[in-house]
Formats: structure tokens, C-alpha cells, sequence
């Protein structure tokens, strides 16, 4: 099941912003850089009466280099959201089954972390790290 044919996102926002350049070698020794997003969603508050849920989704997306030594990575970049997802058609649908099926609502969410995530790593001097989005299929 598809969330986003039933859910809009009816609010995003910028929770968290970290950057941190730990060991980075000029001779660029940097080999590889792990990407991993999480998602956990919750219930929102609800009116009493016959309104259709809203689920907040909490989005992080952090990115660590490796500087090729065991002792350091090169750099951490963490980049965190909030955004609040209002059911629009059909029955109401309860955490659970939106709980089963909130990692298709990633399909809008990780550009929204990632364009985040690049701005961050190009301040930090790092434009030349790719993102999985930005690579060739």
C-alpha cells in the first residue's frame, strides 16, 4: 500500500542540522561514505468527531565518511525533520496499518532529507560526496 494516495504532507520542518569534520586527509584517502535514513511515525493528536487521522513522521538522515583509518571516521552529517501527514480519502486508518506502511511515504521524504543533507555537506567543503539519489541507476 501506498500512503501517499491516501495521506498529503500537510507540514515539514527542520529539526535537526549536525556537521562535524572529524579526521579529513588532503591527499583525498577518503574511500566510502554510509547514508542510512530512519522513520518513525506516531499518531497526532485527534479531534473528536468524524476527522481523518494525521501522523507525524520523524525523518533523520545521517551520512559518515571514511577517512581509510581505523581510529577516525572523515566526517558526520546528521540532518533530522518533522513532518505531519493529514489522511485525506478513505477510512480512517489506524497506527498499525500506517505503521506497516509509512517507509512508502520514503519516496517523498528522502529527497526532502537529502537536499538538507547536500546543503549541509557542501558548507562543510564535502560537494563531492554523492548521495544515493545522485547516483547513476
Amino acid at each position: 500500500m501506498n500512503l501517499l494516495d491516501q495521506f498529503i504532507l500537510q507540514h515539514f520542518q527542520i529539526v535537526h542540522l549536525h556537521g562535524e569534520l572529524i579526521n579529513v586527509s588532503r591527499e583525498g584517502s577518503m574511500k566510502d561514505a554510509k547514508v542510512e535514513m530512519n522513520l518513525a511515525p506516531r499518531l497526532m493528536e485527534m479531534d473528536s468527531g468524524d476527522k481523518l487521522p494525521s501522523y507525524q513522521v520523524s525523518g533523520r538522515l545521517t551520512c559518515v565518511g571514511d577517512s581509510g583509518e581505523k581510529s577516525a571516521p572523515a566526517f558526520k552529517v546528521k540532518v533530522g525533520i518533522e513532518t505531519v501527514y493529514q489522511q485525506i480519502t478513505g477510512d480512517p486508518m489506524d497506527i498499525s496499518e500506517f505503521t506497516n506502511h509509512h517507509a512508502s511515504l520514503a519516496r517523498q521524504i528522502y529527497p526532502l532529507l537529502a537536499q538538507e543533507l547536500r546543503t549541509l555537506l557542501t558548507r562543510m567543503g564535502l560537494s563531492s560526496i554523492q548521495l544515493p539519489f545522485d547516483l547513476n541507476p
